[in-house]
């Protein structure tokens, strides 16, 4: 049976933040941990202690690249999860705009990686969406922006935006707890999408939980396939290991089912 593959970046890259809470390491130990379990990239967590950008002089983020190197991983790019009422709360608003410019920052050390946010760009002073968007462009790096509740809303203001460096992130477990077909996501905004994440839940369960990949309602194949014809997609394709029980566990299970979906009919 043939391997079904349009040219794109397929590889995973888990995130690192739920493998180092479950390991007790620290993040540079799980590198080490992502490594030896055959993955080649790895998404990392701005929000981590011990790689917030405030924490990280050029030295340090120069020794993040070379543990990864020796790791044998490429850093596939960065996470920005805040709360997302932090950008338009009048007691958080200047941090969160801060640290995502921060985050905009450290991605441009890294080797201009695309940075991953939960920016609520309807809900958001257009000033501040615009502050982080040209930050990213000054740093020469894409941004990803999930809005999973609000897709069209989201498509909207990236379509009126305009900008190539900014463009759609999806999260399949975000969208199924929705009742809402990933594959489908994929296809619809295929040219917008600029990173897309690994991920499965029960479809229309917001309470279920995430859980391991190919133990859910997400249709593997289906997505594999989206994902890999969006246009202007870049790769890697991160492994989301957030709410995972035992995200070491999860992380090995998912690369089989994974690979095995690229093997067509």
């Amino acid at each position: 049976m043939p391997t079904l593959t349009h040219g794109s970046d397929l590889r995973l890259a888990p995130t690192l933040g739920p493998v180092v809470q479950a390991s007790r390491k620290p993040p540079r130990q799980g590198l080490t941990v992502i490594g030896e379990q055959g993955f080649a990239a790895v998404q990392l967590d701005a929000t981590l202690p011990g790689l917030r950008p405030r924490e990280l002089d050029t030295t340090a983020r120069r020794d993040v690249l070379s543990t990864a190197m020796r790791a044998g991983l490429t850093i596939a790019g960065i996470d920005f999860f805040i709360p997302a009422e932090h950008y338009h709360d009048p007691r958080h608003v200047d941090r969160a705009v801060e640290a995502a410019v921060a985050a905009c920052s450290l991605a441009g050390d890294l080797g201009r990686v695309p940075v991953s946010l939960n920016l609520p760009t309807k809900k958001v002073d257009p000033s501040l969406s615009q502050m982080i968007a040209d930050s990213a462009d000054a740093y020469g790096v894409t941004l990803a922006i999930h809005d999973e509740s609000d897709l069209a809303g989201l498509a909207g203001w990236l379509s009126g935006h305009g900008a190539p460096h900014i463009g759609m992130g999806l999260d399949p477990a975000a969208l199924l707890i929705r009742d809402r077909d990933p594959a489908g996501a994929a296809q619809s905004h295929s040219s917008l999408l600029r990173v897309a994440r690994l991920s499965d839940a029960s479809k229309g369960q917001a309470d279920g939980g995430r859980q391991v990949v190919g133990m859910g309602s997400l249709q593997v194949m289906a997505y594999r396939v989206s994902v890999d014809l969006a246009p202007d997609r870049i790769g890697p394709v991160v492994l989301d290991l957030r709410g995972s029980a035992s995200p070491l566990d999860a992380m090995r299970s998912a690369k089989p089912v994974w690979d095995n979906a690229a093997v067509a009919f």
